[in-house]
């Protein structure tokens, strides 16, 4: 099984939201990462077909789909960003909406339903109207709809947002399971929903994948740069000035700082830190991290 894209372009305007990306997908989870603006959403929906590239092609098993041929359609499960829905529909007539739109017949989708129902853990409130859904049920029907139909290929965006850490947990292993048998490519800002499931990340920047690797790869390319500190109010002042500061939290009059230097800090309570996704997030992507939000207290 496997999904390419070969010098992908889009331009609007005169600004390219994609340049000259280059993919090959096989089964098993990708994670795509980067910065707002960086052309993730582009680049899904042009895989689904969604949009068209200005240059470049799609290919799954060597054949082009470009445009979301039909053929391609029966087997692409999409989940977009939370979006307005028919808050007059259930969950359940949502859901056969959705079958009936992805061509499935009704008996095969009766069974499809039940079984992505109770695998979002929404079968008790398959019957309620979607207007009354939280935020966090809402993004499991959406989940729901895209695996609907036993996709090959599964693209998801942001499919943990608005979830507590339980439901995480159950969407997480959920998209584990599915890849074993699909290529899933998953967008998401929060980095360590993928850190034990990636088998490979993509990291793009300004329209470009700006790097590949596997998650081992990644954290071994920060492993040298991460500390952890202990340090008092005043000095993690000094610290924000000198260092990258991935997190810090408060405890027993001190705050433990986790940060990024190129050079060991002797001048602070230190030792050696685990690295972690959010690490390479940051220095990969220093730029675009709001620093005054890295302090948890």
């Amino acid at each position: 099984m496997k999904l390419e894209l070969r010098g992908v372009h889009k331009y609007y305007g005169k600004k390219a939201a994609l340049a000259e990306v280059n993919l090959t997908l096989c089964a098993g989870v990708y994670g795509l990462l980067g910065p707002n603006g960086a052309g993730k959403s582009t680049l899904m929906n042009i895989i689904a077909g969604n949009l068209l590239p200005d240059m470049g092609q799609v290919l799954f098993e060597g054949k082009t789909v470009t445009g979301g041929k039909r053929s391609f359609r029966k087997v692409l499960g999409f989940m977009p960003q939370q979006q307005g829905l028919y808050d007059y529909f259930t969950g359940y007539r949502f859901l056969a909406y959705m079958a009936q739109l992805k061509g499935m017949d009704k008996r095969p989708a009766k069974e499809a339903i039940r079984r992505v129902l109770e695998a979002v853990n929404l079968t008790e409130e398959a019957g309620k109207r979607l207007g009354s859904y939280s935020g966090g049920m809402k993004q499991r029907i959406l989940l729901a709809q895209a695996v609907l139909n036993d996709p090959k290929v599964l693209i998801l965006d942001e499919p943990t947002a608005g979830l507590d850490p339980r439901e995480r947990v159950r969407v997480k292993n959920l998209i584990s399971r599915m890849a074993q048998e699909r290529i899933v490519l998953v967008a998401t800002h929060v980095v360590s929903d993928i850190e034990q499931i990636g088998r490979e990340l993509i990291l793009m920047k300004d329209g470009r994948v700006l790097e590949t690797g596997t998650p081992r790869e990644l954290l071994a390319s920060v492993k040298n740069k991460v500390y952890d500190l202990t340090v008092t109010g005043s000095e993690l002042e000094e610290v924000r000035k000198q260092y990258r500061i991935s997190s810090a939290a408060y405890h027993a009059d001190r705050f433990l700082v986790h940060i990024l230097s190129k050079e060991e800090p002797r001048k602070y309570l230190w030792q050696t830190g685990r690295p972690t996704l959010e690490d390479v997030y940051l220095d990969r992507f220093e730029n675009e991290v709001n620093k005054d939000e890295t302090v948890n207290k």
